[in-house]
């Protein structure tokens, strides 16, 4: 494996937490490739820290579904397929459907300019081509309704589905779809939220997944295809 990160400077946040962080980013960006062993003896020397916050970090990162670990062999970057992306993108649309329509009840008119703002920032983002920008405002304007619930134990569920779906997301969104139908798609289950309009908010943010779901399927299935000719 070739030396693709930097060495980790001191901080605040835990050793641990910057070597996941510099591991997933690695992951989503496929400079540790779907399938590919993960070295930790190279992890730590590139980022020159010792085994130990590697080996929690690939913990986190298990946890989250970017990794798999598997005894005797180590640890390997979670595979991608179309199978694996049906049963996420379902969950996530039958979880995040019921969330926001418990959600849409209890939205303030604080929440509500909070998630305004959040609009303005993914739009601003989009017309500045940042992905990474985009998709942190993306992930704040849906965790931000979801956290009305008051559920704990549902948001965390979320969480983790949002987390595995990084592996497939971050390399589609802007390749798939138009900026501006995301961007209308945000205004329509902000405006059925803010009407208190229950059916249409859950109806809305399921449309939302799945048109992603769509758009993510025919790109892999297509890459797929293409690998497959190849061999």
């Amino acid at each position: 494996m070739s030396k693709a990160l930097s060495p980790i400077e001191e901080n605040r946040r835990t050793l641990a937490a910057q070597v996941a962080e510099r591991i997933r980013q690695a992951i989503l960006t496929r400079d540790l490739a779907p399938g590919s062993r993960v070295n930790q003896y190279q992890l730590a020397e590139d980022l020159n820290v010792s085994l130990v916050p590697v080996r929690e970090a690939l913990k986190t990162l298990e946890a989250e579904g970017l990794v798999t670990i598997t005894p005797r062999r180590g640890a390997f970057v979670t595979e991608i397929s179309l199978d694996d992306l049906d049963e996420l993108y379902f969950a996530r649309k039958l979880v995040e459907g019921e969330a926001i329509a418990l959600a849409c009840q209890a939205l303030s008119d604080h929440d509500f300019v909070i998630l305004r703002g959040i609009i303005d920032e993914m739009r601003a983002a989009t017309a500045n081509d940042d992905i990474h920008a985009f998709m942190q405002y993306n992930r704040d304007f849906h965790m931000h309704i979801y956290s009305a619930t008051k559920n704990r134990h549902l948001f965390q569920m979320i969480e983790t589905l949002w987390d595995r779906s990084e592996l497939y997301r971050y390399r589609y969104m802007f390749v798939l779809r138009n900026a501006d139908v995301i961007h209308q798609e945000h205004e329509d289950i902000f405006t059925a939220c803010q009407t208190r309009n229950v059916n249409r908010a859950r109806q809305l943010a399921q449309d939302h997944i799945w048109h992603t779901r769509n758009g993510i399927y025919q790109q892999l299935a297509s890459e797929f295809a293409t690998e497959t000719s190849e061999d």
